[in-house]
């Protein structure tokens, strides 16, 4: 049969029966198990060359460290250790007569053909919204001024939005309905960073820009500052629906 590569390590049960232990008690006793599953036999650990692994004959072991383990002539181990290699040992041996069979009988195989119906439908699911999200993420909202720094004090509006005033963009949309609102209410990028900045400072709910003269880049309005019709098209492409 082969080795079962590691066996159940129960913290708080270890740490309670070794408080009485020393450090290099302790030492010895978890190197001990490790060595018994290592072995993987039901007689336990050999004592022969035992000195070869810890530096200690089994007579020579310290007490408290042998009370751990059951005295088997030529051999030793640990009880509760040994409980959990027979009971893999037989869970093993189970799955081995169950191949020579042909695997398990088959209303069991119904049964795991419908778990596994049922798993590839929430499968399928969780895929759909994955890609939901993702399309989600690609679609960004375009803003008015495309530099460096005007997108530094987008992103720390957004930040202080979200920590100061637990407020989030639920969607594309209210977000780019902000920053066309902000575009229109500025003359420049330069302007609209103060507007942020000063938003912020005042602690502000929303962005409110002084008025300012225009420069002659941007088209007025009776409701003030509007896009180009290049970007008002930009606009409108990237709020479509996927």
């Amino acid at each position: 049969m082969p080795k079962a590569p590691a066996f159940q390590f129960y913290a708080q049960d270890f740490l309670t029966g070794v408080m009485d232990l020393t450090m290099d008690e302790r030492g010895l006793y978890i190197t001990l198990l490790a060595r018994q599953w290592a072995i993987f036999d039901e007689k336990g650990i050999p004592k022969k060359r035992l000195a070869l692994l810890v530096g200690f004959e089994w007579d020579n072991l310290p007490e408290m460290v042998k009370e751990k383990f059951d005295d088997n002539g030529d051999y030793f181990f640990n009880s509760r250790l040994m409980e959990s290699f027979k009971q893999l040992k037989c869970y093993k041996e189970k799955q081995r007569l169950n191949g020579q069979k042909g695997g398990r009988p088959k209303t069991q195989t119904i049964t795991k053909k419908r778990s596994s119906l049922k798993i590839e439908d929430r499968s399928m699911k969780i895929e759909d919204r994955k890609k939901k999200i993702e399309v989600e993420v690609k679609a960004e909202a375009i803003k008015p001024y495309q530099t460096e720094n005007f997108d530094l004090a987008w992103a720390n509006w957004k930040e202080y939005k979200r920590l100061e005033l637990g407020f989030n963009y639920k969607t594309i949309h209210s977000e780019q309905a902000a920053l066309t609102q902000l575009g229109n209410k500025t003359t420049s990028e330069q302007h609209a960073i103060d507007s942020i900045n000063n938003a912020m400072a005042k602690g502000w709910k929303g962005i409110y820009p002084e008025k300012q003269m225009t420069n002659g880049s941007k088209k007025n309005s009776k409701n003030g500052q509007q896009y180009s019709e290049d970007f008002l098209q930009e606009v409108v492409t990237g709020l479509q629906p996927f």
